[in-house]
């Protein structure tokens, strides 16, 4: 019977992990970034779903590794991918299109905010060189 429970508890471990990388495949769409950010995230994932994974089996199995657990988190995965992803991808981008527009407003304000200022210290340049250039003259 504790092994039947242990099992379905993996089951709902897949699902949570398959969430999770739902998650991170959902702002990766969103947000696009480079290579290294990628990799990062990546790495977080995995580092996510194996702390979890670890601590679920120490918890409910006494830190025992049966084959069971891992078929419970392969069908908990399974079953999100195949009846919950697409709903939830789109949920998802839906929460994340009004943050999306916030970010890119801020960007576009502070990259005009940063232009502003190097325009500014390129005029102040300017002006220095030319007082410079004069007083140079002069002498």
């Amino acid at each position: 019977m504790l092994q039947l429970y242990n099992f379905f508890i993996f089951i709902i471990l897949g699902l949570i992990v398959a969430f999770i990388f739902d998650i991170f495949r959902v702002l990766r769409k969103k947000f696009k970034t480079n290579n290294i950010i990628t990799y990062l995230e990546d790495i977080l994932f995995w580092l996510i779903s194996g702390a979890l994974i670890i601590s679920a089996i120490f918890k409910f199995n006494d830190g025992e590794l049966r084959t069971y657990l891992f078929i419970g988190i392969l069908i908990g995965i399974t079953i999100y991918m195949i009846l919950f992803s697409n709903i939830v991808n789109k949920i998802l981008l839906q929460i994340l299109t009004p943050i999306q527009i916030i970010i890119d407003f801020f960007l576009s304000l502070f990259k005009k905010i940063c232009d502003f200022i190097t325009n500014c210290l390129k005029k102040c340049k300017n002006k220095s060189k030319k007082t410079i250039q004069k007083n140079n003259y002069n002498v």
